[in-house]
C-alpha cells in the first residue's frame, strides 16, 4: 500500500527546536503548526528590517515633496527621478531586506502541506536540527494506491478501470475495492509488470496504513460460466478431469479450463449444468468407481 501524498516534513534553516505540536498517528489539516525552531534572534532581525522600510518610506515621501512630487501618484511621476529616489533614500535595498527577514523567520515555522497523519516523529525539544534531518513523515491517508506486480503472460487481463479487491494479510477478512489506475510499461528482469490501483471505498482506509502488505485479486467478468473449486480438478495421463458422480459412480469428464482464480476454476467445456462434481477423495479414484458422497451446498446458491 501507498500513500498518493506522502511527504518526509524538515526545516530549511538549521536551529535548535522550540516546539513540537503534534505526535505520531495524529491527524492534523493544512497548515497546521507541526514545530518551531528557536526564533528570538531571527524575530529581532525582522522587526529592525520593518523599522528600517518605514524610515526609508518617510526619507522617499521627505523627497518627494522637496522635488515638488508630493502630491503626484507614483505611476505619474518622471521614471528617471523616481528610480534616483529610490536609489537616494535605500527604499528598495530596505524593502529586499524586509523581504529576506520575513522569509527567514517563517522558516523557523514548519507547517503541514497537505492534511495527514503524522509519522516517524522521533526528535524532541531542544534537538538540534539542520536542513537534511528529517523532523517526521505525513501521509494522507485518504488517498491510498496499491502496488503490484503481474507476469507478462497475464497482462491481457489487465485493464485501466479494472476493479480489484484487496485484503491486507494482517485482516483478510476485510475487503477492499479498487481500480487498476496505472500500467508501467515496461517489464522487470523477471518477467513482471508494475501495476497501480487506486482504492475507491475510502470510508474505511483508516484500516490500511502506508507499507501495508496486502493480496490483490484483479476481477475480470467473463459472463456465464461453470466455476468449480481447484479441489475438484485432478490429472490423469497430463490432462484436467472432474469427476462427476452420477448413480452412485464416479465418472471422468476432460475439461477446458477457460481461466482461474486462487480457488477456483473457470470450466468452458467438459461439465453441464446441474452435474454433481466431487471435489474431495478423488485422487485415486478410476472412472466408474463406486463412491460414497457427502453432498455440500451449490456453489451457486452460496
Amino acid at each position: 500500500v501507498e500513500a498518493k501524498n506522502k511527504a518526509d516534513i524538515r526545516f530549511k534553516i538549521a536551529e535548535r527546536v522550540a516546539h513540537i505540536y503534534v505526535k505520531n498517528g495524529e491527524f492534523i489539516p493544512k497548515g497546521k503548526p507541526i514545530a518551531t525552531l528557536e526564533n528570538q534572534l531571527l524575530y529581532n532581525q525582522l522587526k529592525r528590517a520593518e523599522i528600517d522600510f518605514e524610515t526609508a518610506k518617510n526619507k522617499f515621501r521627505e523627497e518627494k515633496i522637496r522635488f515638488g512630487y508630493g502630491k503626484v501618484p507614483i505611476e505619474k511621476m518622471d521614471t528617471v527621478i523616481l528610480q534616483s529616489l529610490y536609489i537616494r533614500t535605500g527604499y528598495h535595498s530596505s524593502k529586499n531586506l524586509l523581504e529576506n527577514a520575513r522569509i527567514l523567520y517563517e522558516q523557523t515555522f514548519l507547517r503541514a502541506p497537505f492534511s495527514g497523519v503524522v509519522a516517524n516523529l522521533t526528535a524532541k525539544e531542544g534537538n538540534f536540527m539542520t536542513s537534511s534531518d528529517i523532523l517526521c513523515t505525513l501521509i494522507d491517508p485518504k488517498q491510498l494506491d496499491v502496488v503490484f506486480q503481474v507476469a507478462e503472460n497475464q497482462l491481457s487481463f489487465v485493464k485501466l478501470g479494472q476493479t480489484v479487491t484487496i485484503s491486507p494479510f494482517a485482516a483478510q477478512s476485510n475487503l477492499f475495492e479498487g481500480r487498476i489506475t496505472e500500467v508501467n510499461p515496461m517489464v522487470d528482469e523477471n518477467g513482471l509488470i508494475r501495476i497501480k490501483a487506486t482504492i475507491v471505498n475510502q470510508a474505511k482506509e483508516q484500516n490500511l496504513f502506508d507499507g501495508m502488505n496486502v493480496s490483490v485479486v484483479i476481477n475480470n467478468p467473463m459472463g456465464e460460466m461453470l466455476v468449480i473449486p481447484k479441489t475438484a480438478l485432478v490429472l490423469r495421463s497430463g490432462k484436467e478431469v472432474v469427476f462427476t458422480l452420477q448413480n452412485g459412480q464416479a465418472k471422468w469428464n476432460y475439461v477446458t479450463i477457460f481461466d482461474e482464480n486462487s480457488d477456483s476454476y473457470a470450466i468452458s467445456e467438459g461439465l453441464r449444468t446441474n452435474d454433481t462434481i466431487i471435489v474431495s477423495g478423488n485422487m485415486n479414484l478410476a472412472h466408474d468407481a463406486k463412491v460414497s458422497a457427502t453432498f455440500l451446498p451449490s456453489l451457486a446458491k452460496q
